[in-house]
């Protein structure tokens, strides 16, 4: 089950990280919102927002009291992102952003960003694949 805060966020905010969200996956904003619309739940769609939002903010160097402001999250899960972030997990998302191209597919760095701040909870096996993606990325 997803966690979200109890605080709820500035609409404008909301929608924009939702926005950054959809633009970063789909070159085609249109077409791959109703695929997100249909494939998640409202309280997944905020939290893999949320996620993103913190990944971004800290590539811009925003502060962690500015980020847990701004999107209403906890300070330790900035801090878990960031330090996933500093060790090079993120780096299909930066790439993303940054658009520049990369060797993985799009369903493997969907699959490294869902993992973004959980617990493996799949197992030994699922936990060797995350860690083939990244070695893999990092090529």
């Amino acid at each position: 089950m997803t966690h979200v805060s109890k605080y709820t966020m500035n609409r404008k905010i909301e929608n924009r990280i939702n926005n950054n969200l959809m633009n970063a996956f789909f070159t085609s904003a249109d077409r791959g919102k109703p695929l997100l619309q249909s494939l998640l739940t409202s309280t997944e769609k905020v939290m893999l927002a949320k996620r993103f939002a913190i990944i971004v903010m800290l590539e811009k160097d925003f502060s962690y009291y500015r980020i847990e402001k701004t999107l209403k999250v906890s300070t330790s899960t900035i801090k878990r992102l960031h330090r996933r972030l500093l060790a090079g997990m993120f780096d299909p998302i930066r790439n993303a952003i940054t658009g520049k191209r990369s060797d993985i597919s799009f369903l493997e760095t969907l699959e490294i960003f869902l993992s973004a701040g959980m617990p493996s909870i799949a197992g030994p096996r699922h936990a060797k694949r995350i860690r083939e993606l990244r070695s893999r990325r990092s090529r």
